[in-house]
């Protein structure tokens, strides 16, 4: 075998590389020769001949390759097989063998670049599937699309929804156009007994066509028929599977059997396909029974299948149109607060499902874009530093030949294996982020279930990476194939490289600065305002207090007198156990799901004919529940055992009403009703109780009216629980008593007061801690960034601030000098973002809450930080700077 080595050396020698990389280049191109020597031998070339044409390619071919370079078309010699795709990829090949070794060379500059664009990869990737289980995945039913849902609509009233009633929605089926069909329904709970303990379970109760118009055929049995509607006719229900296989083992025997939903009966039908459980996790469906003469309450939610070419616009027009048709043909139906209710919004039931966290979701995906983007100038900046060092390198391949679009070829080949390595990295990063996503978002998040990492995802993250490795790699291919050979390759030229490149990354940093403040500004917002939501006084106490929810079989409880028993023992012994403060009932308790809501009229403001009748939230609470959840009465008194059926009807406003309806004078003793019927009695009020949020933080309270359970009895209430110590210790006495009173009496939506403050909280929250985090990488990327760009500077201008200090100049002004510039860079990207989070954050102004766009705190808080981020960042570079030794660079000069 020839000595191919030695001979190696004798020719590079006059290219004076330094030892390491002439040892590697003679090691590779070995390899080389000796696969070529032994191919030439193989097709019956002598030894000599072999040799003499392996070592013929040395020069023009074998070094140029090795250097990462093509020789142009007139000098390469041209091998059958070696063009076309095959040559094409032989040269792709190639050129990732290459890359894969410069970057495992440089371990430390590799796990950097790969790690900072792991984090933009991994967080989009995670956010894009919630953005797609959320929003965009199709919802389990046929031809999903057409699939739309409506409602009425009385703002003037407060009534941003308005339910249908039975009559309502029989005439709108059957005289619309715009829908093929359409189905009622309306959700609720139910006691379902008869095997093992009682349990509830969520359900709704449905008009014939539900199951129909969703396109979601029964797995077991027969979906219901038009006549199951009329009122009398056998009631019938549906199961889920879960519930089936739960409570009957998935017994299919259980079709035509009968079976107590609240203690009423009724057969089942069938059972529903696995993972059917619309609306609102319903695990039963039974029958609503239209009766067309009930224009009242306004209660049934509504789904139809669109027409083919059918706008929902379209459809909520005729919606409307139908329901001015239908109070023309029933006048005396529809007067005071119903005469309101002919405007119509229509919806595609997804969007409707989705509700109020499109705007948050869609809001943190631009956010984590802009971190990914942040992340590649970063990764750039790195390539543009590394390209300075690899200066004399582009230019030794420029020198053999290699063409400049060759070394840019080379240069992006590196940029898409650092981007490859950084999306395995965040695929992995995603695949953790994504349990911590769900983990984090509040409770009743819809659709959460479908939040994961599936195939359009993955292909996704695909092609982001991609596109990533070409963002990251253009800007440094350009610079390196762009190169001055006599500058880079004569002796005083070093350094000039990375003076060509300073621009570049100038640019980078200002960039980063200004979508750092962009992002800081808009969660600053955010968080703002939910301190102020927080410090919001809701009108009652969260600590140690505990609520839960008890429902009375109708059947059985189907008295006033029966309900009124019951709860009177229960109130009794709840007062009695240990570690109770105070116990109360009531109808609703503060912050959860519903809003009993009521027109109601005060005695000498009744209105005229055609004005909207107001409404009012209408709550039943015994005595001791104004002590219980902590609502003070500031005027009067509250309700008293005395306050029952028998006694003069009595009432308890909340102040905003008082304040409203009886500006200058005391409101006790005037009078109100709690409907606008003639026939309903006026109630005296008795007391004046702070103003509740019962809806929310946020949400703006609508008029509050209290009556006496006693002379208003409901059979569903909440018991609140104010504890000496522990409020959950009280939840097990708690079940134990209602079970002995009823064992056939479940007790639901058990929690601390502070946790619903939590929950309604919950979806604010959530967005605010995921925008809060994208900040903060933001920041800490510029931070990276300016450092990065600073420490280059520093390093770029060595000689001459050796230069500066030997000539007299004091550590101060060199280290001012060096800060200067990232102060400049830093003002430069936060002006160009103060000016795009003034025109952006007017986007963010119906997430806010008493805070506006353009705060001036949050926008100065923001800025003070940014600058706070670049004097640290340049501080370490510009003190390196002053201990540039002036004897060593005057004698390199």
């Amino acid at each position: 075998m020839p000595d191919w080595r030695g001979e190696l050396r004798r020719r590079l020698a006059a290219l004076r590389l330094d030892a390491a990389r002439e040892d590697e280049i003679v090691e590779e191109m070995a390899q080389h020769l000796e696969a070529r020597y032994a191919e030439l031998l193989a097709r019956g070339s002598d030894a000599e001949e072999a040799r003499a044409a392996a070592l013929a390619e040395v020069d023009a071919d074998a070094l140029a390759r090795e250097l990462g370079a093509v020789v142009p078309p007139a000098e390469q010699p041209i091998e059958p097989g070696s063009g076309g795709m095959l040559g094409l990829t032989a040269r792709l090949a190639q050129d990732v063998r290459f890359g894969a070794r410069t970057l495992r060379k440089h371990p430390g500059f590799t796990l950097l670049a790969v790690l900072t664009l792991a984090l933009g990869i991994g967080a989009i990737t995670a956010i894009a599937s919630a953005v797609r289980g959320v929003l965009l995945r199709p919802l389990p039913f046929a031809d999903p699309d057409r699939l739309a849902t409506f409602w009425l609509t009385a703002p003037e009233k407060g009534l941003p929804v308005v339910a249908l009633p039975n009559a309502v929605f029989d005439f709108d089926r059957t005289h619309s156009r715009a829908f093929e069909a359409m189905a009622a329904y309306t959700t609720g709970n139910v006691i379902l007994t008869g095997t093992d303990d009682p349990e509830r379970v969520a359900g709704a109760g449905v008009t014939h066509e539900f199951f129909t118009v969703l396109g979601v055929p029964p797995l077991l049995g027969q979906g219901f028929l038009a006549a199951n509607e009329t009122p009398g006719a056998p009631r019938m229900a549906m199961l889920s599977y879960a519930l089936w296989q739960r409570r009957y083992g998935g017994d299919s025997s259980v079709i035509g059997r009968t079976i107590a939903l609240s203690e009423s009966p009724v057969t089942v039908a069938g059972v529903m396909p696995p993972g059917f459980d619309f609306p609102s996790h319903s695990e039963a469906w039974w029958t609503i029974q239209i009766d067309l003469t009930r224009f009242n309450p306004w209660y049934l939610s509504t789904v139809g299948r669109l027409r083919t070419g059918v706008t929902t616009e379209e459809a909520g027009r005729e919606v409307a149109s139908l329901m001015d048709d239908i109070k023309a043909r029933h006048p005396e139906r529809f007067s005071g607060a119903d005469a309101g209710h002919s405007r119509a919004v229509a919806k595609l039931l997804r969007e409707d499902l989705v509700g109020d966290v499109r705007t948050p979701l869609l809001l943190v995906l631009s956010a984590v874009g802009l971190v990914l983007l942040i992340a590649c100038a970063n990764v750039a900046t790195l390539l543009l530093s590394r390209a300075t060092s690899r200066a004399r390198e582009m230019a030794l391949r420029c020198s053999l030949g290699a063409s400049t679009r060759r070394i840019g070829a080379q240069l992006l080949t590196e940029s898409l294996l650092l981007a490859g390595l950084g999306g395995t990295a965040g695929l992995l990063l995603a695949t953790w982020m994504v349990p911590v996503l769900r983990g984090l978002a509040p409770a009743g998040f819809p659709r959460l279930e479908l939040v994961r990492l599936d195939t359009p995802v993955l292909l996704f993250a695909t092609g982001l990476t991609l596109v990533t490795g070409i963002l990251v790699g253009s800007a440094p291919a350009l610079r390196g194939s762009r190169v001055n050979l006599t500058d880079v390759l004569s002796d005083g030229a070093r350094g000039s490289a990375s003076v060509t490149n300073r621009r570049w990354n100038d640019g980078f940093v200002v960039f980063q600065f200004s979508v750092s403040l962009l992002l800081l500004v808009g969660a600053g917002l955010l968080l703002r305002s939910f301190q102020r939501l927080r410090a919001v006084d809701p009108g009652f106490r969260v600590e140690r207090v505990v609520r839960a929810r008890i429902s009375l079989p109708g059947r059985r409880y189907d008295t006033t007198g029966k309900m009124i028993a019951f709860y009177g023992q229960l109130l009794e012994q709840l007062n009695a156990m240990p570690g109770v403060a105070a116990a109360g009932l009531t109808q609703q308790a503060p912050l959860a799901r519903g809003n009993p809501q009521n027109e109601f009229v005060v005695e000498g403001r009744e209105p005229s004919a055609g004005e909207p009748v107001p409404v009012a939230d209408i709550r039943n609470v015994t005595p001791g529940y104004f002590a219980a959840i902590g609502t003070p009465l500031l005027l009067g008194r509250a309700f008293e055992a005395s306050d029952d059926s028998a006694a003069p009807p009595v009432a308890i406003v909340d102040a905003a009403m008082a304040r409203h309806y009886w500006p200058s004078l005391d409101p006790i003793g005037k009078r109100v009703r709690d409907s606008q019927d003639p026939s309903v009695p006026w109630r005296t009020v008795v007391g004046v109780a702070a103003t509740v949020k019962h809806a929310g933080l946020d949400a703006r309270p609508s008029p509050q009216i209290y009556l006496p359970y006693a002379q208003r009895p409901q059979w569903s209430m909440y018991a609140v629980l104010r504890a000496r110590a522990d409020p959950t210790s009280l939840i097990p006495p708690l079940r134990r008593i209602v079970s002995a009173l009823d064992p056939n009496v479940p007790v639901y939506d058990a929690t601390t007061m502070e946790n619903a403050l939590g929950q309604s909280l919950g979806t604010r929250r959530f967005t605010d801690i995921l925008l809060a985090g994208l900040a903060a990488t933001a920041l800490l990327l510029a931070a990276i960034g300016i450092y990065g760009v600073m420490s280059l500077n520093v390093t770029a201008r060595g000689r001459e601030f050796g230069i500066r200090l030997a000539l007299g100049a004091s550590p101060g002004t060199v280290r001012w000098q060096v800060m200067r510039r990232g102060l400049v860079l830093a003002g430069i990207g936060t002006l160009l973002g103060v000016a795009g989070a003034a025109a952006l954050t007017r986007f963010l102004r119906n997430l806010l809450f008493e805070v506006g766009p353009l705060d001036p705190l949050t926008f100065g808080a923001v800025v003070a930080v940014l600058a706070a981020v670049t004097l640290a960042a340049s501080w370490v570079p510009a003190r390196r700077a002053t201990r540039t030794d002036p004897i060593v660079t005057l004698r390199q000069e």
